[in-house]
């Protein structure tokens, strides 16, 4: 049976969407740059890119920061500071504490029954906020932003560094959920555990990446959990 339950954060347990739309919002008027989805489809592609190559050591997050905002205005031909929209843009990202529908009632279920970890690929500056203004807060029995340690998953160093502070070591007894292959199951496939993927909008699996389970809703967990595997 499972005992060491692993979240990623964003897209799994976080609505980042929306904080993300938010955030662009605010960053496009202070520009005087009217609002449209074209121009958030846009960011999103930049950033994404950005976030990939980063996932393979090709860029660090400092880099992101900036880098994001200048392609970003740059594809879009928005004239302004794009060093002062990244800044903002950050200040305003943390603000969003916003939950995934079903999350809530998920974690403070499990939390009864199994350690809670979470282990998330971001800014410090933007996921601790965001989590300390959560209903969240101080709910994780262990908590790693990759831009704490330096290491990001999907390496299983990242890994390692929260069952260290959750000081649970049975690999065999843990499980990794969250929404990205490349992330979040490559990286627990990488530290030898069982993976979970959240796949709500039931997209295809192109890749080599092949999670032990896949759930389109939060609440078919249970049915997992309840099977165990060893």
């Amino acid at each position: 049976m499972y005992e060491f339950l692993i979240f990623d954060a964003d897209h799994t347990l976080f609505d980042f969407d929306r904080a993300e739309k938010n955030a662009i919002i605010r960053v496009l008027y202070e520009t005087g740059q009217p609002y449209n989805d074209i121009l958030l489809e846009l960011y999103k592609n930049v950033n994404t890119a950005l976030w990939k190559k980063f996932e393979k050591n090709e860029i660090t997050q400092i880099k992101i920061k900036t880098e994001r905002f200048r392609l970003f205005f740059e594809k879009a031909g928005i004239t302004g500071d794009f060093q002062k929209a990244s800044v903002n843009y950050l200040e305003y990202l943390s603000q969003g504490s916003y939950l995934l529908s079903g999350s809530e009632e998920l974690i403070f279920t499990l939390k009864k029954s199994y350690i809670i970890g979470l282990l998330t690929n971001g800014i410090s500056t933007v996921q601790h906020p965001r989590l300390e203004n959560s209903v969240f807060k101080n709910v994780f029995d262990a908590v790693v932003v990759s831009g704490d340690v330096g290491v990001n998953k999907p390496d299983p160093r990242i890994f390692q560094l929260l069952a260290d502070k959750a000081g649970f070591f049975d690999k065999k007894r843990m499980l990794m959920i969250g929404d990205s292959l490349t992330s979040d199951m490559q990286g627990g496939i990488n530290y030898n555990i069982d993976t979970c993927w959240y796949n709500p909008n039931r997209k295809h699996n192109s890749t080599e990446v092949v999670p032990t389970y896949e759930i389109s809703k939060l609440n078919e967990l249970y049915s997992i959990l309840e099977q165990g595997r060893i």
